[in-house]
């Protein structure tokens, strides 16, 4: 429970959260780290690195925090955090450890200025927070019935191919004696390896849609960018074909809006991953138009696949800019349009749909990193 003074105290001390976020969340980190090092399980060490994960955490309670009145309009954040945590097993036993190691990283960095009275109204806004995410969370592991479907599973690689230069796919069958279960095309599965005596767990786009004989997944190998990719490039040099691999069923919200008679895809390299399940999930071309950007046309994965089954409606920009002009001609209008790619080529192709005319709740969106770090 949080009183209405509570309520205002978190209201009126929200700007420092704010403000100093990243800063405390990583005072967090460290400590909950030092206490509980078996929850380096379930973090991305290289988005704890480069500051995207104690950025996303931050906006998290900030965004509570400024909608303390009025929590269900954060719903869709909620949902899409709830999907990434469902697919690395966070449970509810996990959320009191955060809760304890937050609130010492906002004692730490306050120092005086953290009075036992904002202490205390910012654990019963925690304590909201949390039973929130927890509510949907279960609904989300119910779903998946079978408690062995709750937890990572055992599944054989069955084919590994090279798709571009940088990129492979991973065909998974289920080595458990368990079913296969649907998904909604656009959702991802989390693949956990063992390396240096701790799991790193990361989420790859499913690129075909259900078949109910196996999962593929596509992989970009990351060379070019401090740090490297770490489970990428392992899974890449280390796993072969016949060889187990840990995985959690699908999950995830970027997903095809039933509603919408016109669909248009907008991707930017490996952000065609998800598309591709999309795409596989159509059979005619009608009412749907792919663009797809790449550095050059050796890296555009799955292109062959996509100039058999969209002819005419694939549109591949190699080594050249996507303007507004080529937006305006091959963008319908009242399409729900699909983006996917690095963050900067999505926030300049939105500014362009906006100034289009394109209408905000028809431009979705996936991020590959957490998504309430790019909020600013």
């Amino acid at each position: 429970m949080i009183t209405e003074e509570q309520k205002q105290i978190v209201k009126s001390t929200a700007p420092l959260l704010k403000e100093h976020g990243k800063e405390i969340t990583s005072i967090f980190y460290k400590k909950m780290f030092a206490a509980h090092p078996e929850l380096l399980n379930y973090f991305n060490m290289t988005n704890q690195e480069i500051g995207t994960q104690p950025l996303a955490l931050a906006n998290t309670v900030y965004l509570a925090a400024e909608n303390i009145e009025q929590l269900e309009v954060l719903l869709p954040q909620v949902k899409t955090i709830a999907h990434k945590h469902r697919s690395l097993t966070i449970k509810a036993e996990h959320y009191p450890i955060v809760g304890e190691y937050l609130l010492k990283g906002i004692a730490e960095y306050l120092g005086d200025a953290a009075t036992p009275e904002i202490l205390e109204a910012w654990g019963a806004a925690y304590g909201i927070i949390a039973d929130i995410f927890i509510e949907v969370e279960q609904e989300m592991y119910d779903a998946l019935g079978d408690t062995r479907n709750q937890d990572f599973i055992p599944f054989k690689i069955a084919d590994k191919q090279d798709v571009t230069p940088n990129i492979f796919t991973l065909n998974l069958v289920r080595d458990d004696g368990g079913k296969l279960l649907d998904f909604s095309p656009g959702q991802y599965i989390s693949l956990r390896i063992k390396l240096d005596q701790l799991f790193h767990n990361r989420q790859y786009s499913l690129t075909k849609a259900f078949n109910n004989q196996y999962y593929q997944v596509a992989i970009k190998r990351e060379n070019e960018h401090d740090p490297a990719g770490v489970v990428s490039n392992h899974i890449y040099d280390n796993y072969q074909i016949g060889d187990t691999i840990l995985a959690t069923l699908p999950a995830g919200d970027f997903t095809l809006n039933t509603t919408n008679n016109q669909h248009t895809f907008i991707a930017g390299g490996i952000g065609i991953t998800p598309i591709a399940a999309m795409i596989d999930s159509f059979t005619k071309p009608e009412g749907l138009e792919l663009i797809h950007c790449v550095r050059s046309e050796e890296y555009a994965a799955f292109s062959k696949d996509f100039q058999t089954q969209l002819g005419a409606h694939y549109h591949q920009f190699a080594g050249k800019k996507l303007t507004k002009a080529d937006i305006e001609k091959l963008v319908p209008s009242g399409s729900a349009i699909y983006l996917c790619g690095p963050v900067p080529f999505m926030q300049e192709v939105e500014a362009l749909l906006l100034e289009l005319g394109h209408e905000q709740k028809n431009i979705h969106f996936e991020a590959f990193q957490p998504a309430l770090s790019l909020i600013k």
